[in-house]
């Protein structure tokens, strides 16, 4: 988001490359540091609780009509379905790393980001220091007690290293100053390699962010969000989605 490192800053990046407002990848594109200064000694001790995925959340049929009521003031009746599709769709993306780098690098109009969880993760449970990530059945994949790290960087990121040897890709964590109190969902990234966490475009986890969502959400947690999103993505740019259709060849068939 424009206000906030996030992974939604980045996909709105591409949202105005693909509207056409001449933009492409370039190292001022980065998103601008996190505002941290809402965030207490230690941020890990203050997102307790069980996460899983936001955007399989975020698109469920149920909650269509409120992405549509969000969307409408913005870009117009007649067009919000569609950009409702889009915006989810660029935080859905499939490939990451070098794979997603060298794909967008041929067809950076198709820039978009993955947002789910790796590493066999269904859900994280944060309790204090303690990160652990369930599978699908429940079962724990990873379970480690996690010290804060004094390590600066461009992106506001907040670090966490595994008090465990052999933590293997669960080592580092690098967490946005996101909370549920703050703006309804997490943002975080983990690898074995702390460098591997740095860049956004490059390396092995390169257009990867997870994005998380509190498993026992209510109703009007799912409304801030949505409203979030969109209204940050769209509401300080002059998106002509006619414009984008036709740059696309979509009213053309």
């Amino acid at each position: 988001m424009k206000k906030k490192f996030a992974a939604f800053v980045l996909c709105v990046i591409c949202l105005l490359s693909v509207a056409g407002c001449g933009q492409t990848k370039t190292d001022e594109q980065t998103p601008p540091a996190a505002d941290q200064s809402t965030v207490t000694d230690d941020y890990l001790t203050t997102i307790s609780g069980t996460y899983v995925e936001l955007f399989p959340e975020l698109s469920k049929s149920e909650y269509r009509s409120i992405w549509i009521d969000a969307t409408t003031p913005i870009v117009g009746a007649e067009n919000a379905e569609a950009t409702t599709d889009m915006l989810l769709g660029m935080c859905m993306a499939e490939p990451y790393g070098p794979e997603a780098a060298e794909t967008y690098a041929a067809d950076p109009d198709n820039m978009a980001f993955n947002c789910y969880f790796l590493g066999g993760i269904d859900k994280f449970v944060m309790d204090g220091h303690t990160i652990t990530g369930l599978d699908a059945q429940g079962q724990e994949v990873f379970s480690h007690t996690y010290q804060l790290l004094d390590e600066e960087n461009e992106n506001g990121f907040i670090f966490y290293q595994s008090e465990d040897e052999n933590s293997g890709e669960f080592t580092y964590f690098a967490f946005s100053s996101d909370t549920m109190e703050t703006t309804y969902h997490l943002e975080f990234r983990y690898a074995e390699d702390l460098s591997d966490l740095q860049s956004w475009f490059e390396g092995n986890y390169a257009y990867w962010n997870a994005a998380a969502i509190a498993e026992n959400y209510d109703q009007a947690t799912m409304e801030n969000v949505i409203e979030l999103f969109a209204t940050e993505n769209l509401a300080d740019t002059e998106y002509s989605f006619s414009a984008h259709l036709l740059a696309q060849g979509g009213c053309a068939g």
